[in-house]
């Protein structure tokens, strides 16, 4: 099949776990066969117009002048928010040459207008939602990209997709609930390379905590790094890694400050896969309190590397992660009761080494090969039901 992948960020500007998942299947895609030409805005300086990634072309759009890079909190809303308007006529002219079998919108949550091009063209459309967004996206996200959100959510309610992929049985269920056709959902899990992070490690970092994520009011690195400085209470030897890159970086760092624990956190940025492996197989515990998550790819990465996992209790986490065994969910987002999780399993290590196999083990079952496999047969469904519609059987003559 020739497919059109669209996400609004650019696959070579790192993202988030909708990213990561777009990276893994169109790769494998191309792997199988198919021509795949990724459409997405450049999100990050210097990108180039036209590209080649894991064997599929790459288009780039520009959403804002260069110089506006130099304000990095204003150019990541303006190239997501301005996709939409700006890709409509590159859009257009990629459907009038070139021929399509089906096009992919990855919603991340940004929307773009490609449901409407695509039945303007006759082309099946398949939007993969990452998650499910309720009135308690104001709390978590800023207010414009909160209304975007549930906006998303009425586009997938009254314009016909022609199949909606989600990560979990619990976001389809939501989803169905809020209005969208059953028939129309697919629940098709993520996936992790659980081979490449389970490194054979000499030496762990005998204390230490990770945390991986977007630096951001959802991400809610806040509550790591308070509780970070009550363990230390009982570890002052413990140190605290914090990879990824956003808005909230600065806001972070200053916390980190005023608790006097600054000396013994490690703000890494963004890293490579390759670095991400390390820092997991160097940790002892891998902390998160995202408010908000579709899947949660990062935490299964976390288990591949054998790390027992504090994470704030999320609804979607239950389809693959089990309270104690996997490790700790907290239902509260109290600082002292992440603590108290956290100082636990550096006083046992001989728990730590449990969860380790349990983890590994779970995390084996998800494959991203398998992701992609089901995504490629929910395309090929929407391609073979538009051409029999295009194409209906001949009514048997009576001669």
């Amino acid at each position: 099949m020739d497919i059109l992948y669209i996400t609004k960020t650019s696959l070579l500007s790192g993202g988030g776990g909708g990213e990561k998942r777009a990276r893994k299947v169109t790769q494998r895609l191309a792997n199988r066969g198919h021509h795949v030409t990724i459409l997405s805005g450049k999100t990050d300086r210097g990108l180039p117009d036209k590209t080649r990634l894991n064997g599929c072309k790459v288009r780039h759009i520009n959403c804002i002048p260069e110089r506006l890079f130099d304000w990095p909190k204003i150019s990541y809303y303006a190239t997501r928010y301005l996709f939409a308007v700006v890709s409509i006529p590159i859009l257009i002219s990629m459907l009038l040459r070139e021929d399509f079998d089906v096009i992919v919108e990855n919603m991340t949550p940004y929307p773009t207008l490609s449901v409407l091009l695509a039945k303007a063209f006759a082309v099946p459309i398949v939007a993969v939602q990452h998650e499910f967004y309720d009135r308690s996206c104001f709390e978590t996200y800023d207010p414009l990209t909160a209304l975007i959100q549930l906006t998303v959510q009425n586009i997938l309610r009254i314009v016909r997709y022609d199949a909606i992929v989600v990560p979990t049985q619990h976001v389809m269920e939501q989803l169905i609930a809020y209005g969208v056709p059953a028939e129309r959902v697919h629940t098709v899990p993520n996936g992790v390379d659980a081979a490449k992070y389970q490194v054979d490690v000499t030496e762990r970092n005998e204390r230490s905590l990770l945390t991986v994520g977007r630096l951001s009011k959802r991400k809610n690195q806040s509550t790591i790094i308070r509780a970070f400085a009550h363990v230390r209470e009982e570890f002052p030897d413990l140190q605290l890694a914090v990879v990824g890159t956003g808005p909230d970086q600065a806001k972070l760092e200053q916390l980190a400050d005023t608790l006097n624990v600054a000396d013994s956190i490690t703000f890494h940025g963004f890293v490579s896969e390759d670095e991400k492996v390390r820092l997991m197989n160097e940790a002892t515990v891998f902390c998160y309190s995202s408010r908000q998550e579709g899947f949660g790819i990062v935490l299964l990465e976390a288990m591949a590397a054998g790390l027992p996992v504090v994470a704030k209790r999320l609804s979607v986490y239950e389809e693959f992660f089990q309270d104690s065994t996997n490790g700790s969910l907290i239902s509260e987002e109290d600082p002292h009761v992440f603590a108290e999780e956290i100082a636990r399993y550096l006083n046992d290590m001989e728990l730590c080494s449990e969860i380790n196999i349990h983890n590994r083990s779970t995390a084996a079952q998800y494959s991203w090969d398998a992701t992609a496999e089901q995504t490629e047969t929910v395309l090929e469904t929407c391609y073979d039901e538009q051409r029999a519609y295009e194409s209906p059987p001949q009514k048997l003559s009576n001669d």
